[in-house]
């Protein structure tokens, strides 16, 4: 039930708030003749290979890794695997690198500001590898030029090798004190920033591309929660080792007693059109009467609705299911949110593959 939860909960999003972001990536409204000066419009193939910068004799760590195609605004736009040489392709659809120039960089509407052009997003290829077999995690973010003029005549763009160096990281192990709990599922992540990841079969986890400094870790499945503070540094592994959750590290507060209220939201995704990034969040209120009677003043990214404006007249009420997870009912969707909550702090974050983060999370802060 979840995963299909969780399916309808990216349908959501990206319908939901598809008047604040740069998802609309195949209806271009750019005279074809500017479009295609700027960047290609016809499919075409991003090669090359990595490199362990690190150690040149360790490869093996490099095959079978991830090669993502990221847009600034955080649009995964295509995605490959390192063969067992390390090199890699990546295939971008026809029309993938269009952005629709009705979208405007200063108020999402062309109308009312400077429509957005090719110019205004850049690409970005990324790889990691969360554990190099000495506790290193390597990792590279490379800018990738991409023009029409580039391209062979088979519409092939080779960018050569790029080296993987280690990058700062945040690696640990998850055990839990109580017999039957699966390690699997558990969301580790930094409350308020767009860092998030999802335990595997045998509890590990790792957290790359983390700036420098102190963060407060959070973990949490279903009931469980845990906060573990960690201090990382620039282009080194910090690892936490086995991180056990006691019996006692449990949420005693029923979450349907806790909703009720009035509370500031934060929400944080990737918008570059609207000037918004996970450091300059959008905000609103949120007021909780009962959980079939919530009210939103502002912006809320979780509680939007399908239609314009503020009327949320597709928006009908809030459930909690008995793992401690809030859904938010709409007209045809039931939206899941993963959730980690206090009295006073209710942490909702959902799986969005759109963003180079692969997360929108929404912080409400309970008002004075």
């Amino acid at each position: 039930m979840r995963c299909a939860l969780a399916f309808f909960a990216m349908l959501v999003i990206l319908q939901a708030c598809s008047d604040e972001s740069t998802d609309r990536v195949i209806h271009s409204t750019i005279p074809a003749e500017t479009e295609s000066s700027l960047i290609p419009t016809q499919a075409l193939i991003i090669s090359g290979s990595v490199a362990n910068g690190e150690d040149a004799s360790n490869t093996a760590v490099l095959q079978n890794k991830e090669v993502e195609l990221i847009r600034n605004d955080g649009v995964v736009v295509a995605q490959g695997t390192t063969d067992a040489s390390a090199n890699f392709s990546v295939d971008i659809a026809a029309g993938a690198l269009i952005i629709d120039s009705s979208f405007s960089t200063a108020t999402g509407l062309a109308e009312t500001g400077t429509a957005a052009t090719s110019l205004d997003f850049t690409y970005t290829l990324q790889v990691k590898v969360p554990d190099d077999g000495s506790g290193r995690a390597l990792g590279v973010r490379r800018k990738v030029e991409i023009a029409e003029e580039s391209l062979t005549t088979d519409r092939m763009l080779d960018i050569g090798q790029t080296a993987l160096k280690e990058v700062t990281a945040i690696i640990g192990n998850l055990a839990f004190a109580d017999a039957g709990v699966t390690l699997a599922g558990a969301d580790i992540f930094i409350p308020g920033k767009p860092f998030f990841v999802r335990t595997g079969d045998d509890g590990t986890f790792s957290l790359l591309f983390v700036p420098a400094g102190t963060y407060t870790i959070r973990i949490t499945k279903g009931f469980y929660i845990k906060d573990v503070s960690v201090t990382v540094t620039a282009g080194q592994t910090t690892d936490l080792n086995t991180i056990t959750v006691g019996s006692h590290e449990r949420n005693p507060l029923p979450l349907s007693s806790v909703l009720p209220g009035t509370w500031q939201s934060k929400c944080y995704y990737n918008d570059i059109a609207n000037g918004i990034n996970p450091e300059n969040p959008r905000t609103g209120t949120v007021v909780v009467t009962a959980l079939d009677q919530v009210a939103v003043t502002g912006h809320s990214c979780l509680l939007r609705t399908f239609a314009a404006g503020d009327s949320f007249a597709n928006f009908s009420k809030l459930m909690v299911l008995g793992d401690g997870a809030i859904v938010a009912k709409l007209t045809s969707f039931y939206s899941s949110l993963i959730t980690s909550y206090t009295n006073d702090q209710i942490v909702m974050d959902i799986d969005n593959s759109s963003l180079a983060s692969g997360k929108i999370i929404e912080v409400w802060t309970r008002s004075p």
